[in-house]
């Protein structure tokens, strides 16, 4: 970086040179607050995406930490946005505080007190820049005159710049604030005006510097402090340091490690190469190394050029890629826990003191929030064991029938709830489906779960019918002395009629689609929650199910009650459901769910567990078959091989045999190696494709890709490489959550005229 740069940065400036659209911006808040005396002054600008509106410059007033410091450019409910879409000066008062902090709960903090806001328009007739925002505290009356002065400073600063923009100049919005002092008398270190190009006399340009730098510090140190609050798992905390210390200080880069058994973990990294982040991760403490050395020895390091780290650690191996470096420790509760490392655009950028020292505050918040991240990053991956561990490792599997299921956790907190599924085996030959809530979200509702379960499983193996099982359960989980109470909803399906049993506790009835889309549902009363009512009758009602129907049993997580409302929320429901009846089950599962996954992040857990009845007339039935191969068994693969052949020919569909092998044995290898769990093959012949299903233990979807990229998603995403040669040949192809683990499937078309050629025993 460019030393004259660098210089006014050592001063007291907010940390960044200073523009010509600094000192037009400058010039107008300080007219402002001369003129009006508000209690807080600042002008928002459009961010580079357009999409946000974000403070560019701030007069530093005691309030002036309590500005919004971004809005999205389009929400009306914000008073710069409704200003900026508008073009019109809008006024806020208490009432539109009080609905705008009731919208967005993260503001009110920055509404808690009675104020005014006057927001007005940054534009021109050809441009829209962004807006000017005053507000006073306490509130006080705002004459017609002060209001048209405020919307005349801001079209004068509108002009001034849209002749910057003609002159190319850069007008969006920075990623931190330029805080600029009340008084208008400039200080001994501020940058001389810029004179304003064809300025109008009485418009005296101001210098936007100052001595407030520590206060554009201590706002980065409040922002990062406010967003670490927020942040639930190491990724939320790595992204939020990512967003506080990279681009602000002038980075590129930024990588997070943590000791534990005398080694150092890589936790996160942004901007760095894997082969960078391979040669810290798992590095021992006792090495001479710039990370090791910042835990061990508890000092800050910076090099920056290649040739003074080589000189420092001769005998490192550097990356080749090596810029500005600096290495600092992560500190908690007053001990190093780690380190981090920041990795500057350029060679040769040098740090402030200033910047030092707030760098090194705000990374002592971080090595907090990493812990304590950590934690509960640990008891999360605890409880969702616990949790997926007593879900069924499979679904049935018989002839007659299709099924699926979707567990979908709660993202917020790193409690889990107790949603549950299962599909029980009858002595009697018919089908049972089970679904469940466990009210809570903790451990104690998980334990709940696992013994509910168990409960249903057993009386539904002694031969009871619905309604049975679930007076039974009621009176066991009443004798269990619980605080809590669970819904629970059993369907026993025969097969050889297609009659379904029904009964509920406190649960949804199950949705049940004929393949023309109608829907129909058990009539009957839904009984009392389970636990609520010692003595509690629960009654039972048939339905009938045809060959193509499709039963879907949920929980209340899947819907979006709470904004719908229940009966809205069902309805819309069934409407997915009669839309894609006929779609593959995985698929359809897949969009049942999908339609929950846009929104917010859920507060609660649901479960899915879908059925479509393949009717009882043998002559349409689908040919099924199964097989499955232990964990780790990668000899199993051959075997696999040997079965498709024997039963294609069975089947006397050799002319398919090769593609399928082929398919099927990149998947169930893929499966092999990295779910560490037995995995579970079915096949089904059907008159126009065959379909294969790969199930096993880990529920993160494979990814067909033969190169990944760095982002975060796709550096946890496994290997799957032999995905494309599925993607090429399969017809259709998904992956999809299932019970313990997941569902990789595959679709291969069966031509209406084969070549009786490949057809060769």
């Amino acid at each position: 970086m460019n030393e004259k740069l660098i210089a006014p940065l050592t001063g007291k400036f907010a940390g960044r040179p200073q523009t010509p659209l600094d000192h037009r911006l400058a010039s107008a808040l300080r007219r402002l607050h001369s003129r009006l005396r508000p209690s807080a002054c600042s002008v928002y600008l459009l961010t580079e995406d357009g999409r946000e509106l974000a403070a560019a410059m701030i007069v530093a007033t005691p309030l002036s930490f309590t500005m919004i410091a971004r809005a999205a450019a389009d929400d009306l409910h914000f008073p710069a946005s409704r200003a900026f879409q508008t073009g019109e000066l809008v006024l806020f008062e208490r009432a539109d505080l009080q609905n705008l902090a009731r919208r967005f709960p993260a503001v009110l903090a920055a509404t808690a007190y009675p104020m005014l806001i006057a927001a007005v328009p940054v534009r021109t007739a050809r441009h829209r820049f962004g807006a000017v925002g005053l507000r006073w505290a306490p509130p006080r009356e705002v004459s017609r005159q002060e209001l048209e002065y405020l919307r005349t400073v801001a079209d004068e600063l509108a002009c001034e710049v849209e002749r910057l923009v003609e002159q190319g100049v850069s007008v969006e919005a920075p990623f931190v604030p330029l805080f600029i002092p009340e008084s208008s008398a400039p200080s001994h270190d501020a940058l001389q005006p810029v004179p304003a190009p064809d300025a109008a006399p009485h418009q005296r340009e101001e210098p936007p510097g100052g001595p407030p730098a520590e206060i554009t510090h201590l706002y980065r140190l409040q922002k990062l402090t406010s967003d670490l609050s927020a942040a639930v798992g190491t990724r939320d905390v790595v992204g939020t340091a990512q967003t506080h210390l990279v681009r602000p200080f002038g980075g590129r880069g930024l990588m997070l490690c943590l000791a534990q058994n005398e080694r150092l973990h890589v936790v996160g990294a942004a901007g760095f190469s894997r082969e960078a982040i391979h040669r810290v991760e798992g590095t021992l403490l006792a090495r001479h190394a710039p990370e090791t050395d910042t835990v061990t020895g508890v000092e800050i390091q910076f090099f920056s050029t290649l040739e003074e780290v080589r000189q420092a650690y001769p005998n490192f191996d550097h990356d080749p890629e090596y810029q500005a470096r600096a290495y600092m420790p992560l500190i908690s509760n007053g001990r190093v826990v780690g380190c981090c490392v920041l990795e500057f655009a350029e060679s040769g950028r040098v740090l402030a003191a200033d910047e030092r020292a707030i760098l090194m505050l705000m990374l002592e918040q971080v090595g907090q929030s990493l812990e304590r991240a950590r934690s509960c990053d640990v008891e999360q991956a605890l409880t969702q064991t616990m949790q997926r561990s007593l879900l069924p490792r499979s679904l049935l599997h018989q002839s007659e029938v299709v099924t699926t299921a979707r567990y979908l956790p709660a993202t917020e907190g790193a409690e889990v709830g107790g949603d549950w599924y299962d599909t029980p085996a009858l002595p009697d030959g018919r089908i049972g489906l089970v679904i469940g809530d466990v009210e809570g979200h903790s451990l104690g509702a998980v334990g709940l779960m696992g013994q509910l379960r168990s409960a249903v499983r057993a009386y539904a193996a002694e031969g009871h019918e619905p309604a049975s099982v679930l007076e039974r359960s009621n009176r066991l989980l009443a004798e269990l002395d619980t605080d809590l109470y669970a819904t629970c909803c059993c369907m026993w399906l025969d097969v050889a009629t297609g009659i379904a049993s029904v009964a509920t506790a406190g649960h949804p009835v199950p949705l049940i689609s004929d393949v023309q889309g109608r829907i129909t549902s058990a009539r009957l009363p839904v009984g009392p929650p389970l636990g609520i009512d010692a003595g509690a009758h629960y009654q039972q009602e048939e339905i009938q199910m045809y060959q193509g129907s499709v039963a879907a049993l949920f929980t209340d997580g899947l819907l979006d009650a709470r904004r719908l409302g229940a009966d809205a929320a069902a309805e819309r429901l069934a409407r997915v459901l009669a839309e894609y009846c006929g779609e593959n089950l995985e698929v359809l599962a897949d969009r049942l769910v999908g339609d929950r996954l846009p929104r917010l992040a859920p507060v609660d857990d649901a479960a899915l567990l879908l059925l479509r009845y393949e009717g009882a007339q043998p002559e349409s039935r689908p040919q099924v078959a199964r097989t499955s191969i232990p964990r780790h068994d990668l000899q199993g693969v051959a075997r696999i091989r040997r079965f498709i052949a024997g039963l294609f020919a069975e089947w006397r569909l050799l002319y398919l045999r090769d593609d399928v092998e082929l398919m099927t044995c990149e998947v169930v290898t893929n499966a092999l190696i990295h779910a560490h769990s037995e995995v579970d093959l079915r096949l089904r012949q059907y008159p126009d494709r065959v379909r294969v299903e790969v199930r096993d233990s880990d529920p993160y979807p494979p990814v067909p890709t033969a190169v990944l990229s760095l982002d975060q998603a796709n550096q946890e995403a496994e290997s799957g490489r032999g995905l494309l040669i599925v993607d090429a040949l399969a017809t259709a192809w998904g992956s999809s959550p299932s019970g313990r683990g997941k569902t990789t499937w595959f679709e291969i078309r069966v031509p209406e005229n084969p070549d009786p050629l490949g057809d060769r025993r």
